[in-house]
């Protein structure tokens, strides 16, 4: 299987990459229960789970189905493809209006693996000039975010659109001075020059990962549910214990090698557990930029949708 690029924040993802780990041994008449994830090892947990017949330890028949990233997961979750699905939080509020979506549970955070990168030849984040950005993306959010802590004027810095991908070219050849995304981008231009400057988390953006239910299927399916989240709280466990086991489910399933998930993993922090004020306080700002942007024509409101309180630990 060849496999995408990571590009795990895109809002408009590519193609769709099949292919599905499947549970043996298990009663042919019990239906599978599908989750749909992306080709990136911050899926790791899931990943691991199925490679070991973790859920199959808890009599649970479930199918890990591979798609490029979280955006094509979550859109054949709002397809009724998969049962649930695993994005981050503004993948979701894209979408939240066109499929009644149950966000159960955060899966994963991380301030550190979206990160700012600055040209050989900035002197200091002040002299900024032209940002890449991916529009309407977490990019372009934590862009802002930075510029208000450097203290850089919206009219003083051109915005540079552009493509996860181009991001570390463009930065190499100087027609942009920085840029903010998430990995392998940032590691891309450090290779071709670039320096790492901040962080999403010193920017004040914490990202955020959601295990996520099609919410016909979660009213009749609570209790199975629960035992998936048990399941991958125990698979988080083993990530931040073991994480070169972790890594060896992640290339056995995705063929990505050992040594990149290894290095990915230094910038996550894998734990189910529930939702929070301050992680709310976050998603009122992804909202506010997202209906800013234009990319919903209002503020989401995703209290409505997000279960507080169904995860326990």
């Amino acid at each position: 299987m060849k496999l995408p690029a990571l590009s795990r924040r895109a809002f408009m993802a590519s193609t769709l990459a099949a292919a599905a780990i499947r549970p043996t041994n298990l009663r042919a008449e019990d239906a599978p229960i599908k989750i749909g994830v992306g080709s990136d090892p911050v899926f790791s947990s899931f990943y691991l789970a199925a490679h070991e017949k973790m859920f199959e330890a808890e009599k649970l028949n479930v199918v890990v189905q591979l798609y490029t990233d979280g955006g094509e997961a979550l859109n054949a979750l709002v397809a009724q493809q998969v049962h649930l699905g695993a994005a981050v939080e503004p993948t979701h509020m894209v979408r939240f209006a066109r499929a009644e979506l149950r966000p159960l549970a955060i899966v994963y955070q991380s301030g550190r693996y979206i990160k700012l990168v600055t040209g050989k030849g900035v002197e200091g984040l002040d002299k900024i000039k032209k940002f890449g950005i991916v529009a309407g993306s977490v990019s372009e959010y934590c862009t802002l975010l930075a510029m208000k802590k450097i203290g850089l004027a919206p009219g003083a810095v051109q915005m540079v659109k552009s493509g996860p991908p181009e991001l570390p070219a463009l930065l190499a050849r100087g027609d942009i001075d920085a840029f903010f995304a998430w990995e392998p981008w940032p590691t891309n231009g450090v290779k071709q020059g670039g320096h790492v400057a901040m962080t999403s988390k010193d920017a004040g953006y914490t990202d955020t990962m959601w295990v996520t239910a099609a919410g016909g299927w979660f009213d009749g399916n609570a209790a199975a549910a629960r035992g998936i989240l048990k399941v991958l709280a125990r698979s988080c466990e083993i990530v931040i214990s073991d994480p070169q086991r972790a890594a060896a489910a992640v290339q056995a399933v995705t063929k990505i090698p050992v040594a990149q998930t290894l290095n990915a993993l230094k910038d996550m922090d894998p734990g189910v557990r529930d939702f929070t004020d301050a992680d709310f306080a976050s998603y009122d700002g992804i909202a506010a930029f997202l209906a800013d942007q234009k990319v919903t024509p209002t503020v989401v409101d995703f209290r409505r949708y997000i279960q507080r309180g169904f995860y326990k630990a």
